[in-house]
């Protein structure tokens, strides 16, 4: 299914600058960034995880794994992080502790995990933003499907996504990639959720499609919005 915002590239759009941006961790310098945020963030309720979190991992360094850092423009600190892997050689970490229905294992599926953000100031706004920036990178790269494995009662926090629950009776699953601790485990189709976003009214749609975030990834949006878009022109000759 072609997204809707792939058929309306050229419709008006909104561009939007942040006080921060957010860029791929390339570095060992910047994997010891995002782990730093990871133990910074996790240890102020779960500190044995925090701590166990606190050195980068060879999943970081993986080719199936991306790293994202957010940085503060104001003095280019790292505020933030969140982790994407996307299955081509290997199953999910999830899958360590949870089998994925058949129906939901087909074509090419990520999870997006590790998201972590030391200070509380501009909590909200720069999750939404590290969720978009892994979100339009899903997108780049093909995927199917994602998932989300959210602790309680974080997981409220989720509602705003239009996610779907794995577990229709909204189970928790100990999961071993994070300590053993109990998660809800959330997915999404990547090409239809814009368009449930758009049907519901939901405030998301104007935030992640409507809005261009030049900051992102270095404007991974637009790109991928334009790739899209000369793939259907020539698809239809």
């Amino acid at each position: 299914m072609t997204p809707p915002s792939a058929i309306n590239l050229l419709a008006e759009s909104m561009t939007h600058l942040l006080p921060f941006w957010i860029a791929k961790a390339e570095t060992e310098h910047e994997f010891e960034l995002a782990a730093k945020a990871r133990q910074l963030a996790y240890g102020k309720h779960l500190p044995q995880l925090g701590e166990r979190l606190g050195e980068p991992d060879e999943d970081d360094r993986s080719d199936e794994f991306a790293v994202l850092l957010a940085y503060a423009k104001l003095d280019g600190s790292c505020i933030g992080t969140v982790r994407i892997q996307i299955s081509r050689q290997r199953p999910l970490a999830l899958e360590e502790s949870f089998s994925l229905p058949p129906a939901l294992r087909k074509g090419r599926i990520a999870e997006i995990s590790r998201l972590a953000i030391p200070a509380r100031s501009n909590g909200l706004a720069l999750r939404l933003m590290l969720i978009k920036a892994a979100y339009w990178y899903c997108r780049s790269s093909l995927v199917d499907r994602a998932f989300l494995c959210v602790r309680h009662p974080v997981d409220r926090q989720y509602r705003r996504f239009d996610l779907e629950d794995v577990l229709p009776s909204i189970e928790f699953v100990p999961m071993a990639h994070i300590g053993m601790i109990p998660h809800r485990i959330f997915w999404f189709d990547v090409c239809d959720i814009e368009a449930r976003w758009l049907m519901n009214a939901n405030p998301l749609h104007a935030l992640y499609i409507s809005t261009s975030h030049p900051d992102l990834l270095s404007n991974l949006q637009a790109r991928t919005l334009l790739q899209e878009t000369q793939g259907l022109l020539r698809s239809h000759g």
